[in-house]
């Protein structure tokens, strides 16, 4: 009987450690200035992803991948889930949504010698677009093209490979968040030529991004209900405000 309780205590003894050692893996792809390993922190997004873990007693292990394998890695379980994505159906059926950690704002950019605007889908008929691979912005152009409107997409596994394109007149516009695309153009793209770079000021969409946990990971829902959890508590408490306040009041300076 002794032994028994020793071995209980034990067990309870080490349940709270295991409980707070457990350790979510997340995929991302990069999305400076919101999530990047070269960035200070990881940017805003990574920093609110951590802090929120933190809370909810995870440990964290980061791995950035090409946007369509962060994707593919987390829908097959190999890793827990992925970070920084819209709402698709098609996406719900492998993953459950956190709640909104962002929302971005994604527009066009083109060069300033090209006479563009655009107010309906049909405006961008016959224009060669640039987008992200793996992104939600292919399957909205495709759907163009199967509404009956020409236009060519052209898919780049990195943003500034998009700009670059653009400034090459490759593609007659770039589609992306403004944000991100600004952070790349002011970093990789000479004083001189940046001139020749505007953006449409009316947006494309207007999105809420997510941490996507795998369906595939039977540890899903729980990591996704206590993900949650703490995330409510830092936009309860003000950090995820503080977070993002920072973020906008350094942007585009480092």
């Amino acid at each position: 009987m002794e032994k028994t309780w020793h071995w209980l205590l034990l067990v309870l003894f080490f349940i709270p450690i295991a409980i707070q050692a457990h350790t979510l893996r997340l995929t991302s792809g990069e999305y400076a200035p919101f999530i990047s390993q070269s960035i200070s922190g990881g940017g805003p997004i990574t920093e609110i992803v951590m802090q929120t873990a933190q809370e909810a007693d995870f440990d964290v292990s980061l791995g950035y991948f090409p946007w369509h394998e962060s994707m593919s890695l987390a829908q097959q379980g190999k890793w827990d889930g992925t970070i920084g994505w819209a709402y698709t159906p098609e996406r719900a059926d492998n993953f459950i949504y956190s709640d909104p950690i962002y929302t971005e704002s994604v527009g066009f950019f083109h060069l300033t010698t090209l006479d563009f605007d655009w107010q309906l889908p049909r405006d961008l008929d016959g224009l060669s677009i640039g987008v992200t691979k793996g992104f939600i912005d292919v399957k909205a152009l495709e759907e163009l093209q199967k509404s009956g409107i020409d236009v060519k997409i052209q898919e780049f596994l990195e943003e500034k490979n998009k700009i670059n394109a653009l400034l090459n007149r490759q593609i007659d516009v770039a589609l992306g968040n403004l944000d991100v695309l600004k952070k790349v153009i002011a970093q990789h793209v000479a004083s001189s030529e940046q001139q020749r770079l505007v953006h449409h000021p009316r947006p494309m969409r207007i999105t809420p991004l997510y941490v996507l946990f795998s369906r595939a990971n039977k540890s899903g829902y729980d990591n996704a209900a206590r993900f949650n959890k703490a995330l409510r508590q830092l936009k309860a408490d003000g950090r995820y405000q503080s977070i993002w306040s920072k973020f906008r009041n350094t942007l585009y300076t480092d």
